[in-house]
């Protein structure tokens, strides 16, 4: 890369379906930058913005950031492999916040995310600076479309204007939504970020906005036309700024998620509900049916069943980062870990040991036939199958919700492919009530047929989350 470059693109092209959106680029973001994207409505200036963050695949050329250490990292190539970038600001379009957030917690963790532990009186001190220190305690669905629209934008700038090293900060439409006294906050941090050598990369059709940019760059028909702009930087208060520290995306997502949850546990609840209503259709079943110990399989299916039915609920953290796009946010941040992590923060991990000694509890003892009694002492190991198989299904549930009309596809008709994992957990457990727990490795072993339903599991889980990133 060139001296004070902190990206390169070369030989960028990106398709959306049949349509070329980019085609053949190079670009160049140095420090200090001001780069105004500018086209009209459907040009490609967020999809050239994803693109350089790495979230959307490419079909051609690589893009290349400047990492900490002064070395250029590939962050994307047209061959599919993807690195997670040097820490940067984001604003996307859509605000990419969860309404479950609150106001001091989101800007809190776009810091920590990208490496910066600013003290609580700093991080007050900036929400006042943009009117929300008297929000800070609320959540962001109780904002106004302008107050949530501020803090989309603060939370996008501050990692970088706070970090002594130059970022870039990425804002697409940053204004919309804007009022007045917002509108100059953003022109004022926007040359202040320029002034002290880092790069803003925008797309805009406020004049304002553009009026304050370096560079301008017209997005029509997937080339680029390039305009310089000269601007006079104003002089500006210097701010207290931090080193950053080796950040841990994954661990902060995963603090957001579980803050999340706990604040609302609509996933728990979401998954706990129908399995619970399972077990009592169980026990309903079984109250009025005598299954001698010959069938051994429908008592274990209906041990697992509700264990089963928590696994591939579809969760709630996926609904939540669809919401006005918090999971493309936290994708751009994360890099490429973010789905394998979400596959599991998601997925039922907790509950399905609980629900199956639960189940065993309660229909225990209306087995009419003889079951190994040591059996109990091993039930948590079909569960931790189970877990495998929750991790496969919410991995098919991102899956179905990639899609552009994921409300559409039946992922249900997806979910079948577990029922097989599901039936040699089952016979496994069969094979446990029978003769006990053994662990030979043979195929009428029950350790044997817990592998394989793993196994299967795993496939599943890797094809669902790798290939829809590459």
């Amino acid at each position: 890369m060139a001296q004070g470059a902190l990206l390169e693109a070369s030989n960028l092209s990106v398709t959306r379906g049949a349509r070329i959106v980019l085609e053949n680029l190079d670009i160049q973001i140095n420090e200090g930058d001001i780069v105004c994207l500018t086209g009209e409505n459907g040009s490609g200036k967020t999809t050239l913005i994803e693109s350089l963050i790495g979230i959307l695949p490419i079909n051609s050329g690589q893009i290349k950031w400047l990492s900490g250490d002064g070395n250029s990292v590939i962050v994307r190539d047209h061959l599919g492999a993807r690195r997670k970038p040097f820490p940067f600001g984001l604003t996307l379009q859509s605000d990419g916040i969860c309404g479950e957030e609150k106001v001091r917690e989101r800007l809190e963790a776009a810091l920590k995310v990208t490496g910066l532990n600013l003290s609580q009186s700093e991080i007050m001190s900036s929400l006042d600076e943009w009117g929300l220190s008297h929000r800070s305690e609320d959540r962001v669905s109780q904002l106004s479309a302008g107050l949530r629209r501020r803090l989309a934008v603060l939370s996008g700038m501050a990692p970088v204007l706070f970090c002594e090293t130059p970022r870039i900060v990425f804002l697409d439409e940053p204004s919309e939504g804007l009022d007045s006294f917002s509108k100059g906050l953003l022109k004022g941090w926007i040359e202040e970020l320029s002034a002290n050598g880092n790069a803003v990369v925008m797309a805009t059709h406020d004049e304002d906005v553009i009026s304050c940019s370096t560079r301008i760059l017209k997005v029509d028909g997937g080339e680029i036309s390039e305009t310089k702009n000269k601007i006079e930087l104003s002089k500006f208060n210097e701010r207290k700024l931090s080193i950053a520290t080796s950040s841990d995306s994954i661990r902060s997502f995963f603090s957001w998620g579980v803050s999340i949850e706990r604040r609302n546990p609509v996933d728990t609840i979401g998954k706990a509900t129908p399995a619970i209503l399972a077990l009592l259709l169980s026990y309903s079943i079984l109250g009025r049916t005598n299954i001698p110990d010959l069938e051994l399989d429908l008592f274990s299916a209906l041990i697992l069943a509700p264990a089963f039915i928590s696994a591939i609920v579809s969760p709630g953290m996926i609904r939540r980062l669809n919401e006005e796009d918090c999971g493309k946010w936290w994708s751009a941040i994360c890099g490429p870990q973010f789905r394998p992590a979400t596959s599991i923060l998601a997925s039922s991990i907790i509950l399905p040991i609980p629900l199956t000694y639960l189940s065993w509890f309660v229909l225990e003892g209306l087995m009419t036939g003889d079951i190994n009694q040591s059996a109990i002492y091993w039930l948590w190991l079909p569960s931790l199958v189970i877990v495998d198989i929750s991790c496969a299904s919410t991995a098919l549930h991102m899956l179905v919700s990639d899609l552009r009309r994921s409300s559409a596809a039946a992922a249900s008709l997806l979910l079948i492919v577990l029922v097989w994992p599901f039936i040699q957990v089952v016979d496994a457990l069969s094979m446990i009530l029978d003769n006990g727990m053994t662990w030979e490795f043979s195929t009428s072993s029950p350790l044997m047929s817990l592998i394989f339903a793993s196994v299967i599991s795993m496939m599943v889980w890797v094809v669902a989350i790798f290939i829809p990133d590459t």
